[in-house]
């Protein structure tokens, strides 16, 4: 225990003499001191390829097979590294699990509701009044 102290005294004796060392040599810059660089503005447009008309465009929109909808490619090395990593994607895919889960429970309802149309703001007279007040242009 003796020892632990002893050694934590003399770490913090050594670090404050290089604070005090450091802090005479160097001087402290001020905010304003260092020149600002004032860039121009960069406007960069880049050219679309010309369509080509010749080009086979596909009238009939096809719809994907069972097999395609349900197909998930495992992510590439790079595609795990932007996703955060193994863990990550093991806490996303957890976190759809049990999501999907407690959509099947009994008594649960979707969040997305139809939507409802509310009475309009002003009644007849109230609506009558506002358009003969903009007619007449006062305030």
């Amino acid at each position: 225990m003796r020892a632990l102290l002893l050694a934590l005294l003399c770490c913090a004796c050594a670090e404050s003499a290089a604070q005090e060392d450091a802090g005479a040599a160097t001087p402290v810059p001020t905010p304003g001191s260092d020149p600002v660089t004032e860039m121009d503005t960069v406007r960069v447009v880049g050219e679309r390829p010309p369509v080509d008309p010749f080009a086979f465009r596909n009238p009939v929109d096809v719809d994907g097979t069972v097999f395609s909808r349900h197909w998930d490619e495992p992510p590439s090395m790079e595609e795990i590294g932007m996703r955060g990593g193994i863990v990550q994607i093991a806490i996303n895919k957890g976190l759809e699990a049990t999501a999907a889960g407690i959509r099947k429970l009994p008594g649960w309802r979707n969040q997305v509701r139809a939507a409802v149309a509310r009475p309009p703001p002003l009644d007849e007279v109230q609506a009558a009044r506002a358009a003969r007040l903009r007619t007449a242009g006062t305030p």
